[in-house]
């Protein structure tokens, strides 16, 4: 019998082939389509055990698709849809529960009546799964951390077919790498989070034009050295698009506090000349979540990211030369600290914890460049890439081991192999950043 079949006796009427509608929403993701043998919609987390534990049985990869995200498109393989997975509850406590297929803008929208969030992602509509199981690097990071610290339980389901509590009691080792080892252990159908008070949130952006970036880079980094950790912020350098869209750096801010103290925070910035526009205001947190491109965008980014351990001048220059070359350039800075600083790096998955900074740098090309200019912009953008130490992989696309052991220091990777030897040691769940078992 195929697997379509024998799921479908296993969890009759969720089970998809080709042609289905379901099927098509399933096999499709952020990184492209794929064309897996079966899209399991199970319901509950039953339902998913069945149907891991036929899969794993046979050693057919498994995709989990998360909240309209998910990693990979997987071929002759089955996806686990967690379309339905979308159940999102407040406790008094500010405990708040949330199924995996959930989106980042409903939980604001849930949480909003009560006055809290949690420290997320950037978008609205990114998936809770895939974000909370890789890190979560959002608006109040370093007010709150990552959302991995926010995190407080995990339902789990194991290749083995097995539906886990995870927590700090129960399966501690499982939970630890949960946060940061990404989707390498299993499908985590709810999560448990621990919210925030979101009130007194002021934003906006400022935007300057291209005449002087370094004095904005320098500016930038010392106003969030000195600044407190309500503070938070990302610098976005955007290359030139033609006359309607002359780029240049904008300032992406957030801070619990007032408007008052937010100018008198980023003063230094304000008071450069080339200050084009300044829109800072009383914001809730979902209106700092923005909406998600529909899909990768036309074009080829050749670059990479990593966590900066100190914005050195150094380091400041060689990410200003990368910025202004030939090649239309993206770059983002995250500044981190804070909270995000204060926990231990052996804590979680994300070891890179003395972090000042995450920096990202894309050289923006034709898909059908040549060969030697992707080659010669991938050397400009390394240059700003050295000075940092390690990847973060949510916004790393490219998979393989050598990307995987650069997310993680030698001795975080090595005890993520020894959980996945525990969980998943057929490494079914390899459509990822994927941990190869120990062994």
């Amino acid at each position: 019998m195929s697997l379509l079949s024998d799921l479908s006796e296993r969890i009759p009427g969720r089970v998809h082939g080709p042609g289905a509608t379901e099927y098509d929403a399933g096999r499709t993701v952020f990184a492209g389509i794929g064309e897996p043998e079966a899209v399991v919609r199970p319901h509950t987390a039953d339902d998913v055990a069945s149907a891991v534990g036929l899969a794993a049985a046979a050693g057919i990869p498994i995709a989990v698709r998360s909240g309209g995200h998910g990693l990979l498109p997987v071929d002759d393989g089955l996806v686990v849809d967690l379309a339905e997975f979308t159940a999102i509850e407040v406790g008094a406590d500010g405990l708040v529960t949330v199924g995996g297929g959930a989106r980042w803008g409903d939980v604001a929208a849930a949480l909003a009546p009560h006055g809290l969030c949690i420290s997320s992602g950037d978008t609205r509509d990114v998936g809770v799964g895939g974000i909370a199981l890789g890190g979560g690097i959002g608006w109040l990071v370093r007010a709150q951390g990552l959302a991995v610290d926010a995190l407080r339980e995990i339902q789990l389901v194991t290749a083995a077919g097995e539906v886990l509590i995870v927590n700090e009691t129960l399966h501690p080792e499982t939970f630890w790498a949960l946060r940061g080892g990404g989707g390498n252990f299993g499908v985590a159908t709810r999560f448990t989070f621990q919210a925030m008070p979101a009130e007194g949130l002021v934003g906006g952006h400022v935007q300057f034009d291209r005449s002087d970036v370094p004095a904005v880079l320098r500016a930038w980094r010392d106003v969030m050295r000195a600044g407190p950790d309500e503070l938070n912020s990302s610098l976005v350098l955007m290359p030139p698009f033609g006359p309607e869209m002359p780029g240049g750096p904008q300032l992406g801010v957030a801070l619990q506090g007032s408007e008052e103290q937010l100018r008198e925070l980023l003063a230094p910035l304000l008071e450069l000349p080339s200050v084009l526009e300044v829109a800072l205001v009383p914001v809730a947190y979902g209106e700092l979540l923005e909406d998600a491109p529909p899909g990768r965008p036309p074009f080829l980014f050749v670059g990479g990211n990593g966590f900066v351990p100190e914005l050195s001048d150094a380091a400041l220059d060689a990410i200003a030369t990368a910025y202004d070359r030939e090649v239309p350039t993206m770059v983002l800075l995250r500044a981190l600290g804070g909270a995000f600083s204060r926990v231990a790096p052996e804590a979680t998955a994300i070891a890179h914890r003395d972090a000042e900074a995450l920096l990202i740098v894309n050289g923006v090309l034709a898909l059908d460049a040549a060969p030697e200019l992707v080659a010669a912009t991938k050397v400009g953008s390394d240059a700003a890439i050295a000075f940092t130490s390690g990847v973060y992989g949510n916004f790393a696309p490219e998979r393989g081991d050598e990307v995987t052991a650069s997310m993680y220091p030698p001795a975080t990777l090595e005890r993520l192999r020894r959980v996945k030897a525990q969980l998943d040691p057929g490494n079914v769940f390899r459509q990822n950043h994927n941990i190869t078992p120990a062994g």
